[in-house]
């Protein structure tokens, strides 16, 4: 007989006229790694939000341990075992490590003072048991992400948590990152404890996973385990056609410098200096792609490049004008688009409707009929455009974009940039928590705009994303640039991983 820890029976959940999970069953067996795959909008994280009693089904069981249970809250499915790690991390950035894994769950003595000490010697057994190191007393804002992945996975074993759900877990971890966090999950299942994964890269679906469940438009369309598949047949099930990431590269003429980037410098959040007198070129028509190991300065890079780092030194040129000291504001008027790493609190504002959201940066570079008034007619057509154009999935676009899954939060602010003629693209993780379809798509989308004369500057964690794209790669390293590679065919990615962590090719 099965091992079951947790089984969800017939669960049925609507949102409006919406079905987002539509009679889902689910079985997961102790101590392995169970995967939910699907496309964005299948129903993936409003299965999870339900296990972790953020929602409530309308309809359906859930069991652990064989036991009947019902979450009125997520501290009901804490008491019980079951611990989320989001895909936006749950932390306080100017708090230490050690107050965000407390904070809800204090250590008290003397009646109500708290007791640091001995929460501290209780997570330093915790993460030396299930092979974590964190720096308790670092503030959180001072930390990688790498290390951030660490601190939401110890903070739900400091809690209790048996079975362990996260949240895209590698969408922003590089292939030395992802091992790590491989590492430390096998360690966790070998240790008695249960993952469950929803991921959309279907290779570490085939790496790391036990059992894989497939939802599509809220439906299983498969449970099955590694050994009875492979990556092109969970695309079929995810998708209902094939994948097959066949991005069609046409000959181009690459033209002119039209971004040329010298001897920068620039700050960190800490005051530390993050950018080391890095100069580049991106050439008209140019994908130039930029990989790294997280916290290298590309994100301080890209941030003094559109205007939202002040660089201590250096100097920026756009077609021969020298931008170095301009705003985000006057950088869009020139016709520059940014895709943010961060879409939640830089690429989007979630409490705003997704018409007021397509038209950030629009107002700004092309103005209304009237400049100082929305055009509302024009600001709805030109966000039908963005939905349908880049296959948003949404009731209704005065709905707040905040009530959209991650994946389509990002179409839409990769679709918002990419409709507004921009001569120069700055683009951070294009594809972070898409799933495969739209990464196909999404990938078309950036080879033809540099096809059509558009520059792009596309930093991305994901390496095989770099290459598959790029004309020129730079790989950052502690702040400088290691390597600029012709992306020719003789490239591959151990040489590029080579320079990433410091070494020579």
């Amino acid at each position: 007989m099965e091992d079951l820890i947790l089984e969800a029976k017939h669960i049925c959940k609507y949102f409006g006229s919406l079905t987002a999970n539509d009679d889902v069953s689910l079985r997961v067996r102790r101590g392995t790694v169970h995967s939910v795959i699907g496309e964005n909008g299948a129903g993936k994280s409003t299965l999870m939000n339900i296990i972790s009693g953020i929602y409530k089904p309308d309809r359906g069981e859930i069991y652990v341990k064989g036991n009947p249970v019902v979450f009125r809250n997520p501290n009901d499915a804490t008491k019980c075992g079951i611990g989320m790690v989001h895909q936006e991390f749950m932390l306080f950035p100017e708090l230490t490590v050690l107050e965000n894994l407390m904070m809800g769950f204090e250590t008290k003595k003397y009646g109500g003072f708290l007791d640091k000490k001995k929460a501290a010697k209780d997570i330093t057994e915790i993460a030396e048991k299930y092979g974590f190191s964190i720096p308790l007393e670092k503030r959180v804002a001072e930390l990688p992400v790498s290390l951030l992945q660490q601190v939401e996975i110890v903070k739900v074993l400091y809690k209790g948590a048996e079975i362990i759900i996260l949240d895209e877990p590698t969408s922003v971890l590089t292939p030395q990152g992802i091992e790590g966090l491989f590492r430390a999950i096998r360690y966790l299942t070998r240790q008695g404890k249960t993952v469950i994964l929803i991921t959309h890269k279907l290779k570490e679906v085939m790496e790391i996973s036990d059992d894989i469940t497939v939802l599509k438009n809220g439906v299983v369309t498969g449970n099955l385990r590694p050994e009875e598949t492979d990556e092109h047949g969970l695309a079929n099930l995810m998708v209902g056609r094939q994948v097959l990431f066949n991005t069609k590269k046409p000959k181009k003429q690459i033209g002119e410098a039209i971004l040329t980037v010298e001897h920068l410098t620039a700050p960190g959040s800490d005051g530390t200096k993050k950018v080391k007198d890095v100069s580049f070129c991106v050439r008209k028509g140019e994908i130039l792609g930029i990989a790294g190991v997280a916290g290298s300065g590309q994100g301080e890079l890209i941030e003094a490049v559109f205007g939202l780092r002040t660089p201590s030194g250096g100097a920026i040129t756009y077609k021969g004008e020298d931008i170095t000291a301009s705003t985000p504001r006057q950088k869009r008027e020139k016709r520059i688009g940014y895709v943010p790493q961060d879409r939640i609190s830089t690429g989007c504002n979630v409490n705003g409707s997704l018409i007021e959201n397509c038209i950030m940066g629009y107002h700004v570079a092309h103005k209304f009929k009237i400049p100082w008034l929305v055009d509302r007619e024009e600001a709805a057509a030109f966000t039908g455009d963005v939905v349908a154009n880049y296959q948003v999935k949404v009731q209704d676009i005065h709905n707040k974009i905040g009530t959209l899954s991650g994946g389509n939060i990002q179409k839409t602010i990769v679709g918002r940039e990419f409709a507004q003629n921009n001569d120069l693209l700055i683009i951070e993780d294009p594809t972070r928590g898409i799933d495969v379809g739209a990464i196909e798509f999404i990938w078309q989308k950036i080879i033809d705009a540099a096809a059509q004369g558009v520059s792009v500057l596309l930093v991305s964690h994901e390496l095989g994303e770099v290459m598959e794209l790029s004309d020129r790669i730079l790989v950052m390293y502690n702040g400088g640039i290691a390597a600029d590679l012709e992306n020719t065919p003789e490239l591959d990615e151990k040489t590029i991983g080579l320079y990433m962590l410091g070494g020579k090719a």
